[in-house]
């Protein structure tokens, strides 16, 4: 894919889980039974090796077989956005070159997320460093304080968009609607998609143009609701959605995040998933109390996919 053969990116993404068997080795069988799902229920586009896929946790061959085989899962039906996060500006170039070659729709950078304050100066070498290889290649650019500890700040941006015409677009995460404002307003050119299941509406609200989910791993129609009432006007009734997700969201906070939504997917897949150290997985006690929660709020997870 490359720039100027696509329209931008809207609607509803998910940020896809990794699937660990019990050896800790990545499941790709299940990651496949993963994308149909969530083609199924209607999402309109993935992000994969992002954050919630435990991109940090991988190596460099595992990263690239998943955006491989996510690819080849989704066959041209929805946009894959391949995640390229590294420290590294080559180890990115790699990633992004792959992904491709091996024909993703586009790719996603962040800042790198272990040096102490790097300048803006810096940041833009770091940026320059990669897009100067992959000019012709759809890419977005991430914006993750929580992780990073650094902003990618609108002048930074500005002065990489006037550069670089194949950055396409920007994934925000850090959660702050000034931030999402800040973007919306300043880029109008560029797919603005918000990273948290609880600003959807807000992002909307802001003109963003959609976001990147993690609860739509496993309960995808709940974020879908929020886009396609937004869409058709009915604005007061897409926030009695973005609330109920907003309360399914502060469900899960009681647990660690990725072992929670593997342990719903299992639920719906039949097949168990494990995250890998420095995460850990639920408890005994905390599955059972997770699936009591669900059910006392009327959320109910079923079989659905055989693997």
């Amino acid at each position: 894919m490359v720039v100027g053969k696509i329209k931008k990116f809207k609607g509803i993404y998910v940020s896809t889980l990794t699937p660990f068997d019990e050896n800790l080795e990545v499941d790709y069988k299940t990651i496949e039974a993963q994308i149909d799902f969530v083609i199924g229920k209607g999402i309109h586009g993935i992000v994969t090796c992002g954050v919630n896929g435990e991109f940090s946790s991988l190596t460099l061959s595992e990263r690239k077989k998943i955006i491989k085989v996510s690819v080849n899962a989704a066959k041209d039906r929805i946009p894959v956005i391949a995640g390229a996060y590294s420290n590294s500006y080559k180890e990115s170039i790699e990633l992004v070159e792959y992904a491709e070659a091996n024909g993703a729709t586009a790719a996603i950078l962040t800042t790198p997320f272990f040096f102490r304050k790097p300048s803006e100066e810096g940041l833009y070498s770091y940026f320059s460093k990669i897009l100067e290889k992959v000019k012709k290649f759809p890419i977005f650019l991430c914006n993750v304080p929580i992780y990073s500890l650094i902003d990618l700040s609108i002048n930074l941006v500005e002065n990489l968009t006037m550069k670089y015409k194949n950055i396409v677009g920007i994934k925000d995460l850090s959660g702050i609607t000034d931030s999402i404002l800040g973007y919306a307003g300043a880029f109008e050119e560029l797919s603005v998609l918000v990273g948290s299941d609880r600003m959807v509406y807000n992002g909307l609200n802001a003109g963003c143009d959609g976001a990147v989910s993690a609860i739509a791993n496993i309960m995808p129609e709940y974020l879908l609701k929020i886009y396609d009432t937004y869409k058709k006007g009915n604005t007061d009734q897409a926030w009695i959605e973005q609330e109920a997700v907003i309360g399914i969201r502060s469900l899960m906070k009681r647990f660690p995040s990725r072992s929670a939504q593997k342990f719903i997917f299992a639920k719906i897949s039949g097949r168990e998933s494990f995250v890998r150290p420095p995460l850990r997985n639920l408890k005994a006690e905390e599955r059972e109390n997770l699936l009591i929660i669900m059910g006392e709020h009327g959320l109910k997870i079923e079989s659905e996919i055989t693997i």
